[in-house]
């Protein structure tokens, strides 16, 4: 799939009209827990600006490490420790931390992220026998790290899929037939996360997301779908926001989808 085929099929199912919709309407009263507590917001964008969570990394960080990341003339050891650091920044240390050290250890890491920061340019999503022996390594750690590489790459976790699949799914019931086989050559290259414990990250059954965990090229894949969703919805409404503004509108409204009260 392509980033041209992603755009035609939501031009073709009406989805840039859905999505302004649902851009200007409001979210009252989502309860976030003892921590944050009861957050209202007027619009999607609200959310991004009410993000509250710790660790949102400023512009002077993001660009330190985007260069080292990019960067030809680093060594292995400054791509590891900034492969830490994200995965740290991130909370996502366990597992991570293995298979970038594993990279490191092989003194692959530098080739492994300049291969990758080639492959994140494709508008094409991969196909498997083209890497049968070659390591995609994808987890909610390093579609992270794959966010800092390239600032048009949505990080792609639990939350932040829950709601880009809620905004997709809304007018699937008024869909025509074609329509909807369109919209599941789409969905069912995404995923369903299942998320934390009481709160409601997956959307309902039976629109053809994947409902396990990602991985390598699978993963891989989903990651650059749901990048050029958003940039392609940023593109056709002309929202002068960065992929960055979507990401945290998304992880906030993608909290517990449950409590967000549809007014389509």
């Amino acid at each position: 799939m392509t980033k041209n085929q992603v755009d035609t099929i939501l031009e073709s199912l009406g989805y840039y009209d859905s999505f302004k919709e649902l851009m200007n309407q409001s979210y009252p009263d989502i309860d976030y827990g003892k921590r944050l507590g009861v957050i209202s917001f007027d619009s999607i964008f609200d959310a991004d600006k009410k993000y509250t969570y710790n660790g949102d990394v400023g512009v002077a960080q993001f660009q330190d490490w985007n260069t080292i990341l990019n960067s030809k003339d680093v060594s292995e050891d400054q791509i590891l420790m900034v492969c830490l650091k994200i995965f740290d920044w991130g909370n996502v240390l366990t597992g991570n931390v293995k298979s970038v050290v594993n990279l490191y250890e092989q003194k692959r890491l530098k080739k492994y992220i300049h291969k990758v920061t080639e492959l994140l340019t494709f508008q094409k999503t991969l196909e498997k026998p083209n890497f049968i022996n070659e390591t995609i390594l994808w987890s909610s750690g390093w579609t992270k790290v794959y966010s800092f590489i390239n600032p048009d790459i949505l990080i792609y976790d639990s939350r932040v899929s829950a709601f880009l699949n809620f905004t997709l799914i809304r007018n699937y019931n008024s869909l025509s037939k074609n329509q909807k086989e369109e919209f599941q050559n789409l969905s069912n290259q995404l995923f369903n996360f299942s998320g934390a414990i009481g709160r409601e990250r997956k959307v309902a059954t039976g629109y053809g997301f994947k409902n396990q965990h990602p991985k390598g090229i699978d993963g891989f894949n989903a990651n650059l779908i749901s990048s050029w969703i958003t940039q392609c919805t940023k593109e056709r409404l002309g929202i002068n926001k960065s992929i960055r503004s979507f990401e945290k509108a998304f992880f906030m409204l993608g909290f517990d989808l449950k409590q967000i009260k549809d007014k389509g």
